[in-house]
C-alpha cells in the first residue's frame, strides 16, 4: 500500500509539474497577501513565495500589503529579497482604506512597481523602541534614511519625500504619493492593476557613474536608440493567470511564535516551570518548561527554524523512549506533541508544483503518522509498565502476606498450602500450629516460608 501511494505521489508530481509549468510559462502572476505586523514569519513566507514564483517562471509577483510596520531586521531582509528577485515585484497597498506605515513604506520603496488603492496611507517611518518611544540618535536615523533614500533612487522615486517619511513622519494618500512620484500607479483591485500595467515596461538603465537603476515607463515611450540594460514588458499581463499564494500552517505557527508578547511569556513561564519541575520531579513540569524555553528561543531568533525542528524531533523521540523506561504517562504525550510541532515547522508551505489537494493529503498523512506513532509508543510504554507491575506480583513478592492452611503440623517446622502449592514452613516465634489452622506468610528464607498463626482460627 505504501509503495502504491508513493508511486501515485510521484506520478502526480511529474504530471502536475509539467502541466503547471506549461501553463504558467504562458502568462502567470503570483499574488501574495501580507496582513498585520511584519515579522520573521513574514520573511519566511515571502522567501518561499519568491522561490515558488521562480520555480514556474511567473511574470510578476504582486504583494498585497496592509501593515502597521514590524521588525527592522525582517523588513531589511524582505527589501534585499526584492532587490535580488529575478521576477519584478509589485507592492500593492490594499484593500481600500488599508495602510503601509513604517516598515511597510520601506518595503513599498524596495518594490519594482509601487501601487496604492483608494483611501490608503503610507508614511510614519521614524523608528521607535519596543516601548514605542521615537529614536532620535543620528547614527541610527542616518542609516535608515540612507536605506530609504537609496531605494528611492534605485527605483527612480522622489528621494526628498523618502527622507521626509523618516525625519518628519510624513504621511501620504494615493493622490499625493502619485503626484510626488513616490508610487507609480493607483488601482482599486488586482484586475484593474494588471490592466494598468498592460501599457508599461520596466527598464534598467545605467547612471553616468555606472550604477544601475529602474524606471517604470510607458512602453510607447521606449526609444530604440537608448541602451537599456534590461527591459521587462508587461504587455498582455491583463490576461495573466493569477495564482494566489496560500501559506501553510507552519506560517500560522511561526506568526504565533514570533509574536514578541508570546515568546517573552514563553521564556518567563518556561523558566518558572523548570524550577517547579526540579522541586517536584516526576510530573513533567521541567519538560514542559524546557519546551517553552526552546519555543521562546525560536521567537527571539537564538535558534533557527530548521535547527529547532531537529531539536524537537530528537527531544520527542527521547521523551517517548524515556516513557518506556519510566512509565510516567506524560512523557509519551509530550514527545508526540514535539514531533507533530516539528513536522509543521519543517514541512514547507503548500506551494509545490503539485495540486493543493495532494499537498493537503501529504500534510495530513505526515501529521496523522506523527500522532499515530506517538500513540503506538504510548501504548507500548503502557504495556511495558503493566508487565513491570506484573513481575512485581510473582514469586516471593506474591507469596508475602498471603494466607494459607497448615497441612502438616508446625513444630515449629512443617508444611503449609499457599495458593494451591505445598511449601516447607516454620513459625516465626518457634510456636506450634496444628493442622487445619490458618497462617500468614511474613517472610521467606530460601525455600522455607516464615509464617505467623492467624488469630481467631
Amino acid at each position: 500500500m505504501l509503495v502504491k501511494k508513493e508511486f501515485v505521489f510521484i506520478t502526480l508530481f511529474l504530471l502536475f509539474s509539467f502541466t503547471l509549468k506549461a501553463h504558467a510559462g504562458d502568462n502567470s502572476v503570483l499574488l501574495v497577501k501580507v496582513n498585520g505586523e511584519i515579522t520573521r514569519a513574514t520573511e519566511v513566507m515571502l522567501s518561499d513565495a519568491i522561490n515558488f514564483a521562480n520555480s514556474y517562471n511567473a511574470r510578476l509577483i504582486i504583494v498585497e500589503l496592509n501593515t502597521p510596520g514590524g521588525e527592522l531586521d525582517s523588513v531589511q531582509s524582505i527589501m534585499e529579497m526584492f532587490d535580488a528577485s529575478k521576477i519584478p515585484v509589485v507592492v500593492f497597498v490594499y484593500p481600500i482604506g488599508a495602510s503601509a506605515w513604517s516598515g511597510g513604506t520601506y518595503i513599498l520603496m524596495a518594490s519594482h512597481v509601487a501601487v496604492m488603492a483608494s483611501g490608503t496611507t503610507i508614511g510614519s517611518c521614524q523608528p521607535v523602541t519596543e516601548t514605542g518611544t521615537p529614536i532620535n540618535e543620528s547614527k541610527y536615523l542616518n542609516a535608515l534614511i540612507a536605506l530609504m533614500v537609496n531605494h528611492a533612487e534605485l527605483h527612480s522615486r522622489n528621494e526628498t519625500v523618502a527622507r521626509l517619511f523618516i525625519t518628519e513622519n510624513l504621511n501620504l494618500d494615493p493622490e499625493d504619493a502619485l503626484k510626488y512620484h513616490v508610487i507609480e500607479l493607483i488601482a482599486n483591485d488586482v484586475n484593474s492593476l494588471l490592466v494598468e500595467l498592460n501599457n508599461y515596461s520596466l527598464v534598467s538603465l545605467s547612471s553616468k557613474y555606472g550604477s544601475n537603476f529602474w524606471k517604470f515607463l510607458p512602453t510607447s515611450s521606449l526609444q530604440e536608440n537608448l541602451s537599456y540594460s534590461k527591459v521587462i514588458s508587461f504587455r498582455g499581463i491583463s490576461d495573466a493567470h493569477i495564482v494566489e499564494y496560500t501559506p501553510g500552517l507552519n506560517y500560522d505557527i511561526l506568526t504565533f511564535l514570533f509574536n514578541p508578547l508570546v515568546y517573552s511569556l514563553f521564556l518567563l513561564v518556561g523558566i518558572g516551570l523548570v524550577f517547579v519541575g526540579i522541586k517536584t520531579p516526576g510530573i513533567g513540569m521541567e519538560l514542559l518548561g524546557a519546551l517553552l524555553i526552546l519555543l521562546s528561543f525560536i521567537g527571539f531568533g537564538a535558534v533557527g527554524i530548521n535547527l529547532a525542528s531537529l531539536i524537537l524531533i530528537s527531544l520527542g523521540l527521547m521523551l517517548i523512549i524515556a516513557e518506556i523506561k519510566t512509565g510516567a504517562g506524560i512523557l509519551a504525550l509530550a514527545g508526540s506533541f514535539c514531533i507533530v510541532l516539528a513536522a509543521f515547522l519543517i514541512f514547507p508551505s503548500p506551494q509545490w508544483l503539485i495540486n493543493p489537494s495532494t499537498i493537503n493529503e501529504i500534510r495530513t498523512i505526515l501529521v496523522v503518522s506523527s500522532i499515530a506513532i506517538g500513540i503506538a509508543f504510548s501504548v507500548f510504554a503502557y504495556k511495558i509498565t503493566e508487565l513491570k507491575k506484573m513481575k512485581a506480583k510473582v514469586g516471593s513478592e506474591l507469596i508475602l502476606n498471603s494466607t494459607g492452611v497448615v497441612v502438616k503440623k508446625l513444630e515449629p517446622f512443617g508444611e503449609v498450602r499457599i495458593q494451591g502449592e505445598i511449601w516447607r514452613a516454620k513459625t516465626e516465634d518457634g510456636s506450634t500450629v496444628e493442622e487445619g489452622k490458618k497462617v500468614k506468610v511474613v517472610a521467606r528464607q530460601g525455600l522455607i516460608l516464615i509464617v505467623r498463626k492467624e488469630e481467631n482460627t
